[in-house]
Order: C-alpha cells, then structure tokens, then sequence
C-alpha cells in the first residue's frame, strides 16, 4: 500500500476539522445539526418528494423521513400537494426555516473567518486560489462524478 503524502494527510486532518466545525450546533442554532444539511437541500434544490430527497441526500427514506417530521414540527418546511400527482407531497422551506438557515450559516462563515483574523490580503487570495483549484479538480473528477451518480 503506498503512503499518502504529508499534503494529502494534512488536507484530511483539515477537512475532517472543518466538517466537524460545520456539522455541531452552534449557540444560537435552532436547527438541529442532524436536519441542517437536509434543510440546506430543499432549501437549495427546491420542494421535492421525500423520495428524491432521500435520494439526493445518499439517506434511505425512514431516515429522511424521520428528520423531515422533525423539521415540519419546528415550522422550518411546509408540504404542499405535488402537481405531478396529488397522492404525493412536495417539501419545501418555510419562511422560518429559510431564516434560521440564513442565521446559521452565518455563524458558520463567523467560525471560518475568524480563523484568518491573523492572515495577511495575500496569504488570504493565495489560499482562496489555491482552494478553488482544489474544488476544481474535485468537482471535474470523473471517478467522484461517476460515484455521485450511483
């Protein structure tokens, strides 16, 4: 097996940071960090099927399920009749629910901002050109694209 680089291990180490900064409830949140980044994708991809929620998200549908109920008790999505059949529901943001994603997002940029309050202008752009060509060469990648797709 062939040993991962210093930069690789330290890109993980740094990700794996970031993630867990980004998925714990931060003071002030109302929403839960278990539906968080299930609100951001019906916030970001519109009202949908629980279905293709579930599908959207790589979570089987008890699962979504579950949070979604969590998430219409909280008042942070609404339901409303599919057009393409009226046996089926669409979720969608509720006015609240797209405020207190706005708000928690907010504290999560505050976290990542202030970890560069000692950062000079040019260590900030090298950092940020160097990391849009890291999600570049992610996003452009063929073997995640295609594992994505299954």
């Amino acid at each position: 097996m062939q040993t991962a680089s210093p930069a690789v291990d330290a890109m993980l180490t740094a990700l794996m940071a970031v993630g867990r900064a980004m998925r714990q409830r931060q003071e002030g949140d109302a929403i839960d960090p278990g539906t968080f980044w299930l609100l951001k994708t019906i916030a970001h991809r519109g009202p949908l099927r629980i279905t293709d929620l579930a599908t959207a998200t790589h979570l089987d549908t008890s699962t979504v399920s579950r949070h979604v109920a969590q998430l219409e008790r909280n008042g942070f999505i609404d339901r409303t009749p599919d057009p393409a059949d009226g046996r089926a529901q669409l979720v969608g943001i509720s006015a609240d629910g797209q405020h207190q994603l706005d708000l928690a997002f907010e504290r999560r940029r505050a976290i990542l901002e202030s970890t560069l309050t000692e950062w000079g202008p040019s260590d900030i752009a090298e950092f940020e050109r160097l990391l849009s060509k890291f999600v570049a060469g992610i996003t452009n990648d063929t073997t995640l694209n295609n594992q994505d797709n299954q």
